[in-house]
């Protein structure tokens, strides 16, 4: 007589001791941020979300692209785990919708849809990129929450500019890309900058923002787009003004950091200035340069009470 609950439990535990061989080859422990474990299925997951976003990481070597997910993973987490203090994570913010539509539009994609069949190829669903939407969007709605009274717009200075600029009839602007980095104390400013130049040459400007760079737009490559001539500070238009397209700026200091800025393209616009309008948006403008910096120190605060242990 054939036993059931003897054959149904040499099933269960065949199964059992698959599904823990196959645990041990793929997710194996690679790190541990606080409380939370990161395995290597994790790390292989956002290099594919990184790649997907930067496809020039294709080229990068194993190492590397280790450790730039590594720098990813590390910062969204400490990030989570900051805003988790605050509020819950449920998808519900608003603002995940325009975030999409940007990068949809940023990856030539003409809908959602195309974007979803993009991500698939990568092993990424659209809930694990509305995911880190909502954590860079909550990270951004902290900061605004804790710092906007910290922020300092001269409106003066800012009015002053649009009168200048609205006796011309049309604006210059630049395709950017940027590096920004801290200076380190291990070793020279000199030989940092060695380091970065020669990720740049070997590689490619993209590629080294993505390994170098601590602003959110490393994911990107350091993509930050077209900026009008006219939004940008004296010391970095001088920089720009001796440079043609795909050339890049030596270090430029920018509160505690030091920036380095890539010309993509360069265009002139025809422009009819609405003075309200631009004084408006140079405030917005000014006013995310100076969180970004609150960002930086913020995060960077909390990332030294940290514990993160690697394996």
């Amino acid at each position: 007589m054939i036993n059931f609950k003897k054959i149904a439990i040499l099933f269960l535990i065949y199964f059992l001791f698959i599904n823990l061989s196959y645990s041990k080859i793929n997710f194996k422990i690679v790190m541990k941020i606080n409380n939370e474990i990161i395995t290597s299925y994790d790390l292989e997951k956002e290099i594919n979300y990184l790649i997907a976003l930067n496809p020039q990481l294709k080229n990068v070597n194993k190492k590397d692209l280790n450790a730039i997910a590594t720098k990813s993973i590390v910062k969204e987490v400490i990030r989570k785990n900051e805003i988790l203090k605050y509020k819950k994570l449920e998808l519900q913010n608003p603002q995940i919708a325009n975030v999409l539509n940007n990068l949809i539009q940023n990856l030539n994609f003409s809908n959602e849809e195309q974007l979803i069949s993009y991500l698939k190829n990568y092993g990424i669903s659209i809930n694990d990129l509305k995911k880190k939407i909502e954590i860079e969007n909550e990270w951004k709605n902290m900061i605004y929450s804790k710092y906007i009274k910290s922020v300092n717009i001269d409106k003066e200075a800012l009015t002053q500019k649009i009168e200048i600029i609205s006796k011309s009839n049309f604006i210059y602007e630049y395709n950017l890309s940027e590096i920004v980095f801290n200076i380190k104390n291990d070793i020279s400013l000199k030989e940092q900058l060695e380091i970065i130049k020669k990720s740049i040459s070997e590689n490619g400007f993209e590629i080294a923002a993505n390994y170098f760079s601590i602003s959110d737009s490393s994911k990107v490559g350091g993509k930050i787009g077209w900026i009008a001539k006219n939004n940008l500070s004296k010391v970095i238009n001088d920089k720009l003004d001796s440079l043609e397209k795909g050339d890049y700026t030596t270090p430029i200091k920018v509160g505690n950091n030091l920036i380095i800025l890539k010309i993509n393209d360069i265009r002139k616009t025809n422009y009819e200035i609405d003075k309200d309008s631009e004084l408006d948006r140079m405030i917005m403008i000014e006013t995310t340069k100076q969180l970004d910096k609150f960002s930086n120190i913020f995060y960077n605060k909390i990332k030294l009470n940290a514990k993160i242990s690697e394996f």
